[in-house]
């Protein structure tokens, strides 16, 4: 697949697709511009070599479908450098990326793109399955680089490869995106030569402890959970009271809203109150004690002192500085 087929799958999208566009076109570059209801961003694929691509995902919002199509068909190495990303992908099941992880897949995105954080920034290096019926890139073959060896160190059976990356990965990666425009094409073919060399031989990650990859069911019931946990922020719910509930343990309960939201309930839920209790402190007179019983809190000390652990400022220091700067 060399660029111009590229390049007219991501031109058909935007035909189709009222939420894409392409910003910018040269022989090796392209750019798209996302505005989804719920989720914008930008996206830059390079074409290094014939079926080798190198994007950059840059997004925020919660999310937007997936539009890729036969693009998508090969193996993908994907680094996320900051937010939180879930996909659905082709066999039902969901990938979950956090900052720092490496994941390396060779299924299709099936459904859409979720960022739970509303943002992300990730790196993909795309490797289709044309690439493999036609020579490797010579300097590929030089320092001994096997696509289909590294595919099957880390995808046997077509199952996902997920680990916190190591820091010459990550080095990389880093590396990557930080490039100098006038020389990135050539840069980004070297950096990638590296990589793939390091996925060769180095030492292989050791996957995540707690499980990145989910079925339907799992992430259905994280997700009832999340509305459950939040309908009412001056509510508590036991652990073991809401997996009784669906019929699970509390260790599995654990698991799968982790998995999904990258926090335990207790740190997802404390956020949420923070956060809620910040909009409060801004936008309304509301006294500290009355938004502490909104917040779950039974008294104003105990909120103060979660609040200004939270945010770095006191209830009343923090309405104080918003108050001065409008």
């Amino acid at each position: 697949m060399d660029a111009t087929k590229v390049f007219f799958a991501y031109e058909q999208a935007a035909k189709e697709l009222n939420f894409v566009r392409i910003t910018n076109r040269t022989r090796d570059r392209i750019a798209v511009q996302i505005d989804y209801e719920d989720g914008r961003g930008t996206v830059r694929v390079y074409v290094l070599f014939p079926g080798i691509l190198l994007g950059f995902n840059e997004i925020s919002g919660g999310s937007f479908p997936s539009y890729q199509g036969k693009v998508a068909h090969g193996i993908k190495i994907n680094f996320c450098i900051d937010g939180r990303c879930e996909i659905k992908m082709s066999d039902g099941r969901y990938l979950f990326l956090e900052m720092g992880d490496l994941s390396i897949d060779t299924r299709t995105a099936g459904g859409k793109f979720t960022f739970p954080y509303d943002r992300f920034y990730g790196i993909e290096l795309f490797i289709h399955d044309s690439a493999l019926e036609q020579p490797m890139p010579v300097i590929f073959r030089e320092v001994g680089i096997d696509i289909d060896h590294i595919r099957r160190r880390y995808c046997p059976d077509e199952q996902s490869f997920i680990a916190k990356a190591g820091d010459k990965v990550r080095s990389v990666f880093l590396k990557i995106a930080e490039s100098l425009p006038e020389y990135e094409l050539s840069y980004f073919r070297l950096q990638i030569t590296e990589l793939l060399f390091l996925l060769m031989y180095m030492e292989k990650p050791v996957e995540n402890e707690r499980r990145s990859v989910f079925t339907t069911g799992q992430v259905n019931i994280a997700k009832q959970v999340m509305k459950i946990i939040t309908q009412d922020l001056s509510a508590h719910h036991r652990v073991d009271t809401l997996a009784k509930n669906f019929c699970i343990s509390p260790t599995s309960l654990k698991n799968y809203f982790h998995g999904v939201y990258g926090q335990s309930i207790s740190a997802y839920l404390r956020d949420k109150r923070m956060d809620k209790a910040a909009e409060y402190l801004e936008k309304s007179a509301r006294p500290v004690a009355d938004i502490a019983l909104l917040m779950g809190y039974e008294n104003a000390s105990k909120f103060s002192s979660a609040f200004k652990l939270a945010k770095g400022e006191s209830p009343l220091e923090y309405r104080r500085k918003y108050r001065g700067s409008r």
